[in-house]
């Protein structure tokens, strides 16, 4: 909840009159308040933060907040202000000051999320503020502070106004959505579901993609016939884990042939992440849970354990069908240490579940005997590991197959 403004708060300013202007909005938005996750705090890989709000020139309004309100899939409502309701809005910001000055507080830094404050009535205008209290009505002695606080209040309210609103606050339905996914590995120690199969004949893997939301994931765009399809897919599902979905993918193909799923709303005129300057090529770093961050390396300066006749970059599909076969492996070898009651040893032990995320991984393709493989390379980025826990290890994954034909720890 996004009520009031903590005494935790350094702020920087853009506005009227300054040299840094706000960062470029569709000239559609009035109003735009959008905060930020704190340090410490993370999102589904995936996700994409829906604004506390947003006003439209037609006086349509955006917000995650519900107050109430029936249950939206997406976590997206909106509602409609009238005349009078627009201007009320820009009255309330006719008050407030946009001088860097007036909202600088000194303190000590917390895990506090930013929040972005964005108007664009007679021209662009807003301010930045870390520390916006989000949990509790806590003032600060500013009284800038205070008076942005109390503005912020009044726009929870204003979509359920019976005067100054034509639509109440309602779930939004989208008319285009972006899928983001992320290889088929169980976020927990239960086995998944069955996946839900893709209901289009184009293949997820085969489709124009581009990466969005937290964490750079994979993602497509689907708009029309294809996004209400999807919207009743969603109906229904527990939103505290990711849709199991089939891709269209063959088996053997090196693309996954299934993932987990986050489906993002676009609001009204937004581009989604399909658009060509979301390129996944244009970095080499990925986030694949659960390993994390994963470079594509360079095959030019591989200094990998396995021969192959040649070494190529791989690509983000390649590692999301390679993932969930590593993990597989993995969790064998490991059930077999449990059998055979080596898991209790000072033996090097292969890292699975949450060990897993102590490494740091390059990835790149190899051709070998008229095969196709992955090969990895992991190191420990702690400050030192224990001593069960491997250093360096390396694998092979064989996609056509599916197996892991090599794994070492050292």
């Amino acid at each position: 909840m996004l009520t009031a403004v903590s005494l935790l708060c350094a702020c920087t300013v853009f506005g009227r009159g300054e040299s840094d202007p706000p960062a470029v909005r569709d000239s559609d938005v009035l109003v735009s308040i959008a905060e930020s996750a704190g340090f410490l705090e993370t999102g589904r890989v995936g996700s994409r933060r829906v604004p506390f709000f947003e006003l439209r020139r037609d006086g349509t309004v955006f917000t995650y907040v519900d107050d109430g309100a029936e249950e939206s899939v997406f976590g997206v409502y909106w509602a409609r202000l009238t005349e009078d309701g627009i201007e009320q809005v820009r009255a309330w910001f006719d008050e407030l000051s946009f001088n860097d000055a007036h909202y600088r507080e000194f303190s000590p830094p917390t895990d506090q999320p930013t929040t972005v404050v964005y108007a664009n009535f007679d021209g662009p205008v807003g301010v930045s503020v870390y520390g916006l209290d989000t949990d509790s009505r806590t003032h600060s002695g500013n009284g800038e502070v205070r008076r942005l606080g109390n503005v912020i209040d009044r726009l929870r309210g204003l979509p359920d106004d019976e005067q100054l609103t034509v639509q109440r606050r309602a779930p939004y339905t989208p008319t285009a959505l972006d899928i983001a996914f992320q290889p088929a590995v169980s976020p927990d120690d239960e086995p998944l579901p069955e996946p839900t199969r893709w209901p289009f004949a184009l293949p997820l893997t085969q489709r124009p993609l581009g990466v969005g939301g937290y964490g750079r994931a994979l993602c497509a765009t689907v708009d029309g016939a294809e996004a209400a399809t999807i919207v009743e897919l969603m109906a229904g599902h527990d939103e505290d884990t990711p849709p199991h979905w089939t891709t269209g993918a063959a088996p053997g193909s090196g693309q996954p042939t299934s993932v987990l799923v986050t489906a993002n709303a676009l609001l009204r005129g937004r581009s989604g992440c399909s658009a060509v300057a979301s390129d996944p090529a244009s970095s080499n770093r990925v986030v694949v849970e659960p390993l994390q961050d994963v470079v594509l390396a360079d095959p030019s300066g591989w200094q990998g354990r396995y021969p192959a006749d040649r070494f190529t970059t791989a690509t983000s599909l390649e590692l999301y069908a390679a993932v969930p076969i590593l993990v597989r492996d993995l969790e064998a070898r490991e059930a077999i240490e449990d059998k055979d009651g080596t898991s209790d040893s000072t033996e090097l032990h292969v890292p699975t579940g949450s060990d897993l995320t102590w490494y740091d991984y390059e990835f790149v393709a190899a051709e070998a005997g008229g095969s196709h493989y992955l090969d990895l390379s992991a190191r420990y980025q702690g400050v030192a590991p224990d001593p069960w826990e491997p250093p360096t290890w390396h694998a092979r994954i064989a996609l056509g197959p599916e197996t892991v034909t090599n794994l070492d720890l050292h």
